[in-house]
């Protein structure tokens, strides 16, 4: 597992040295206002990407080879083409009501349907390596995302794009990673174009609805979740302190996200596995996981804390001194996200669901409650509703994280009762 978690790790890393690396020219490329409507643009993308398949995907990593595998494969296919194509009239309805101030913002909702459609087939495409194990692929289809948007982030700096050039960016790094894993995956591609009839696609949704009916809604709450801070920096201030946060979440939350992802990715592999033939270890499996997880986190967000506000404005500009304080501040914020999104599956695969969804719904009630309480009392400092942010972040996720030692210690006890242990 450890050697796994490196090399899946190693790509994840490698993608976000490369991202970090091209900030500097992009700072001095683009300006506070395009790094907020991009950052407004993956906030609103990463919620509607939920309903590109209603994460059905996810189902991939379980399903028996076979038939039951190529029909769930062809249907989550078919689901990213006939959702993003009822995306097109509801992103055109949607930029109706878009106030004159944030006009600039026509352009990303215009082209968020052809973004789903490509993050959604590599969301899906994401999933195939995990299930083989080929964690070098994964990781080499990072990277290769991350190329992607590097080359075309400069590149669409010097063309007249209205400012979405950062935005047209992350669907062809996207599109990119999606790619490698289709040209490094065989025949793949005849399967999903292979026919299959809507009796066969009626069967596999019903086989596989714990997914559609717990799975989506509660990773729809958590992006949703995670929408709720850019949104609120831009209706509490305006769109130029919103791309100082977005700075944050490309310099600090993403890549730090991203690498926690990997490492949730073959802890969800592994974890499954020890799920399936183990029971009797999973609790001490998940806290020693957990223990880790701490230990590695821990001297980078106190370093971070600290050089932050120094080095921020020193590295991209005097312009994002801002961004410099509020970098200070997201570091803890990163910390327990780091901990708990490399943990986050597991709910999930102990088939606690419906507790996984209660607590999506809990934390986006209490995060939405939190800054309409700062918007209530008109705080008028960034630097505070950054505060609060994290300390909401830190006790819905401390949560979670009792919620699921609990239920791994009753999964558990239930194997040693089945084993004669317990009578």
């Amino acid at each position: 597992m450890f050697r796994s978690i490196l090399t899946v790790l190693s790509g994840s890393v490698i993608a976000q040295i490369i991202a970090v690396a091209v900030l500097p020219a992009l700072t001095r490329l683009y300006d506070a206002e395009a790094f907020g409507r991009y950052q407004i643009y993956v906030s609103i993308l990463n919620v509607a990407v939920m309903f590109v398949a209603f994460r059905y995907e996810v189902a991939l990593l379980g399903a028996r080879p076979g038939r039951v595998f190529e029909n769930l494969l062809k249907l989550t296919f078919r689901l990213c083409i006939v959702t993003s194509m009822i995306a097109f009239p509801v992103a055109g309805a949607a930029s109706l009501w878009i106030p004159g101030e944030l006009s600039s913002l026509h352009g990303v909702i215009f082209f968020l349907p052809v973004a789903m459609f490509v993050a959604g087939i590599y969301q899906m495409l994401s999933y195939l390596p995990i299930r083989d194990r080929n964690y070098g692929l994964s990781a080499r289809s990072k990277i290769l995302q991350s190329v992607g948007f590097s080359i075309g982030a400069l590149g669409c700096a010097f063309l007249p794009l209205i400012g979405v050039g950062l935005v047209l960016a992350d669907a062809f790094g996207r599109l990119v990673g999606s790619i490698n894993v289709f040209v490094e995956s065989g025949k793949l591609w005849r399967t999903l174009i292979s026919p299959i009839s809507f009796s066969e696609m009626k069967v596999t949704a019903i086989r596989f609805q714990k997914f559609g009916f717990f799975t989506f809604p509660g990773t729809l709450l958590s992006a949703l979740s995670a929408a709720v801070a850019p949104f609120a920096f831009l209706a509490l201030f305006n769109l130029e302190v919103a791309g100082q946060y977005a700075l944050i979440e490309r310099f600090v939350l993403m890549p730090i996200g991203i690498v926690a992802v990997a490492v949730s990715q073959v802890f969800t592999g592994e974890f499954s596995t020890l799920y399936r033939t183990e029971k009797n270890g999973l609790n001490r499996a998940f806290r020693r996981s957990l223990l880790q997880l701490l230990a590695v986190g821990l001297l980078p967000t106190i370093l971070g804390m600290i050089l932050s506000p120094s080095v921020v404005p020193l590295l991209f500009g005097a312009d994002w001194t801002m961004a410099g304080r509020l970098c200070a501040i997201a570091f803890p914020i990163a910390y327990v996200r780091f901990v708990a999104t490399a943990l986050t599956m597991t709910l999930i695969i102990v088939d606690r669901q419906p507790l996984q969804f209660a607590w999506e719904i809990g934390r986006f009630l209490f995060t939405l409650c939190v800054f309409g309480w700062l918007g209530w009392v008109g705080v008028d400092d960034p630097a505070t509703v950054m505060v609060w942010y994290g300390l909401a972040t830190g006790i819905t996720y401390a949560l979670q994280l009792a919620l699921a030692d609990h239920a791994t210690k009753i999964v558990n006890l239930q194997a040693r009762e089945n084993e004669g242990i317990i009578s």
